[in-house]
């Protein structure tokens, strides 16, 4: 193999890491926001006070809280999960009596188990629209399960996100069932890692001699008869390995906040410290090299009041870029379809509840999709850890699909008002009664919990209610 073929990258790579990129940066924020070159230079404005402009910048982070609260949506309540003949028990014991239960509580031999790995998964997913999850194996060999357990040999999994991902081709099955033939990773600075259905590759970029080349380094074979790589879409987009990230709209919105602020902290600066204006000395040799708001001011001596002043630049546009920065607040708000979250000081019409059930049932469509897509990529890891093993996956994964989207107020109002309905059913007020406990006592040890609803369930039937005054 080439240089040239190993470094190649997909089209698609080529066209979509530009938003990666703006997308990950706009999400850690920071140094890394700053170092993405995201602040535009004014016409005319001098290199000196662009790069002191874009030092001093700093980023209200939007992005982050969003991603994270799609996250928190969609983890609140643990998914259904069994294992099949790779474990009996729901949560592996922390003391790991097989193999999988080792994988669990230690999925990426770094200490993370399962649960944890799934949430940054999904985060990463919120972020660049989707990530890919590699279910790898160490190249050892162990005659037994028990050897292999005693010598920690088992699958494993590690998060690749889409911009170490160079190339990638599919091919079709006899069936027509299309399938990922090649891809192509970057593990690190000039070491490379190709897959195939069969086997594995590794390369490297030598830089011995005049020219750089590429060497191969190792490779290997398995009887996957498939790469073992899991794409976990955030939505998906239509196009091969790209999905839709959430912050596809929010990001642009939050960096004209950037230009904002930038712009806001500028003309501050500017009013507290006033720009010289003075005549200049005809014959001498300070004439004007360049006008700025850092600069003096000079002018021609023989105008009419040629004196020496002060100059304030005007502060009036601070009001009209407040109102902007609160309007594109909003505007993130509104396309993260968390519009009702906001704060009823930032507007003075409220919602109506129209729109607030228009905003629910989107927001409720977009956590479907991603509970799906969720379920998708756990049942093809279990499915390639048993794979690995030489064994068949038999269990099962069910996301939750009733989400709390609703804040606690709003739902504890809902079932208060509901205790005030003529309605004469014991069964709906015991229902009612263990809706308020969950939502006023969420964190509630289990033993507790099971306790508060056997008293609930052995409530007595209910006198019929007096009407309403």
């Amino acid at each position: 193999m080439t240089l040239e073929e190993l470094t190649k990258v997909h089209p698609d790579y080529e066209a979509f890491l530009p938003e990666w990129m703006f997308y990950i940066r706009s999400y850690l924020g920071g140094k890394w926001y700053r170092d993405g070159d995201y602040l535009l230079k004014h016409p005319f404005e001098s290199d000196d006070n662009y790069k002191r402009r874009k030092e001093i910048a700093y980023f209200y982070n939007y992005c982050a809280p969003i991603v994270d609260i799609f996250t928190s949506y969609l983890t609140r309540k643990q998914p259904q999960r069994s294992y099949g003949n790779l474990s009996a028990q729901v949560v592996p014991p922390r003391q790991p009596l097989t193999l999988f239960d080792a994988f669990w509580w230690d999925c990426d031999l770094e200490n993370t188990n399962f649960e944890q790995f799934m949430r940054d998964a999904q985060r990463y997913a919120n972020i660049y629209g989707r990530v890919s999850i590699m279910v790898d194996k160490p190249a050892l060999f162990a005659l037994t399960k028990a050897q292999a357990k005693e010598q920690g040999i088992r699958p494993y999994v590690y998060i690749i996100t889409p911009e170490n991902i160079l190339d990638w081709e599919y091919t079709r099955l006899v069936s027509g069932q299309p399938v990922l033939s090649m891809v192509k990773i970057r593990e690190s600075e000039d070491i490379y890692r190709i897959w195939s259905r069969t086997g594995w590759e590794s390369w490297r970029v030598s830089t011995e001699g005049k020219e750089r080349s590429a060497v191969k380094t190792g490779e290997g074979l398995h009887d996957l008869g498939e790469i073992p790589m899991v794409n976990l879409y955030n939505k998906k987009s239509g196009i091969r390995m790209i999905g839709v990230s959430d912050l596809q709209d929010i990001a642009d919105i939050n960096k004209n906040i950037y230009y904002f602020c930038s712009d806001a902290k500028e003309i501050i600066e500017n009013t507290a410290f006033p720009m010289l204006a003075m005549p200049y000395d005809k014959g001498g040799q300070n004439e004007i090299q360049e006008v700025g708001p850092k600069n003096i001011l000079q002018f021609d001596p023989e105008l009419p009041n040629s004196i020496p002043q002060w100059l304030e630049p005007p502060s009036g546009s601070l009001a009209e870029i407040r109102e902007w920065i609160q309007q594109d607040i909003q505007e993130i708000r509104h396309a993260a379809k968390i519009g009702w979250l906001r704060n009823s000081q930032d507007s003075v019409q409220p919602w109506s509840g129209v729109a607030l059930e228009v905003l629910g049932d989107q927001l409720f469509a977009l956590l479907i999709e991603k509970a799906t897509n969720s379920e998708q990529a756990e049942l093809d890891i279990f499915r390639l850890f048993a794979k690995w093993e030489g064994e068949v996956f038999t269990g099962n994964v069910e996301y939750p699909r009733d989400f709390a989207i609703k804040d606690l107020t709003i739902s504890l109002q809902n079932a208060m008002s509901a205790g005030t309905a003529r309605i004469n059913s014991l069964t709906f007020e015991k229902e009612r009664q263990k809706k308020i406990v969950s939502a006023v006592i969420p964190d509630m040890e289990e033993v507790q919990r099971e306790t508060i609803f056997k008293e609930i369930e052995e409530l007595q039937a209910l006198p019929t209610p007096p009407a309403n005054p």
